[in-house]
């Protein structure tokens, strides 16, 4: 059976390797997309994947963009986006902590806001936020990324505990080990893979499609029941112990 999307997908973040493959699901079940980038090489894969994209630009217009160029207020949206500002809680310097704070908090909460707003509308929407495990469980050096997503699940959990009455849903999504973008680049370091791996239930990383199909789902109407809470999508490693300190 096929999904239901009313109205437009904004994915923002949809340059990453994640972003890109979600967006193919999603056209899949004949749902239409608009990737937004905060990055010219985000803009430039997003093109290249024949997605309508849009720069992040400002962001009080981004719902009238989406309408422009795909004829209706969004009616969906999947939130991907995130700097990759990450150091010990003492090393950050003061400048960089402001920045942080404006990147990956207030732009999302601003984002949301303009959102739902046009969602409200239509008297219908819904928002996913794509959270970490690490928000729970940071190894040293997250603390940055763990905070600024505690960040964003709280304020997706707001809006579907605010907005729900007027058609409006919202959750977030827990990922563990996934072998793309930031993840892959973690594994990278010497046995990080081997030692991830066996700290999962299965014995394995999560595969990029048992991502990307649970996030479709979240995404559609048919999952609006799940609302102002946390999914995990972790392959079962928040139920086991935690790896040593040198690993998420």
């Amino acid at each position: 059976m096929r999904l239901s999307f009313d109205g437009p997908v904004l994915l923002l973040g949809g340059g990453c390797t994640l972003g890109l493959a979600v967006a193919a699901a999603l056209r899949a079940e004949a749902a239409a997309v608009l990737a937004v980038c905060g990055s010219e090489a985000g803009e430039r894969a997003c093109a290249e994947a024949g997605l309508a994209v849009e720069p992040l630009g400002d962001i009080e217009s981004l719902p009238r963009r989406c309408a422009d160029r795909l004829g209706e207020l969004p009616g969906h949206l999947l939130d991907l986006r995130h700097s990759r500002r990450e150091s010990l809680l003492a090393g950050m310097p003061p400048a960089e902590i402001d920045a942080w704070a404006a990147e990956d908090i207030a732009l999302r909460a601003r984002t949301l806001r303009a959102v739902t707003r046009a969602m409200l509308s239509r008297r219908f929407g819904r928002c996913v936020f794509v959270s970490s495990s690490a928000a729970l469980r940071p190894s040293p050096g997250q603390g940055w990324y763990a905070a600024a997503k505690l960040a964003g699940e709280a304020l997706y959990r707001s809006a579907g505990a605010e907005l729900a009455g007027r058609g409006v849903t919202a959750c977030s999504a827990r990922l563990s080990w996934l072998d793309a973008g930031r993840g892959r680049d973690f594994l990278a370091r010497g046995e990080t893979a081997r030692r991830a791996a066996f700290a999962m239930p299965s014995g394995r990383l999560l595969r990029l499609e048992e991502a990307v199909t649970p996030l479709v789902f979240l995404l559609s109407r048919e999952a609006s029941g799940i609302n102002a809470c946390t999914v995990d999508i972790d392959g079962g490693l928040g139920a086991v112990k935690q790896m040593e300190a040198t690993c998420p």
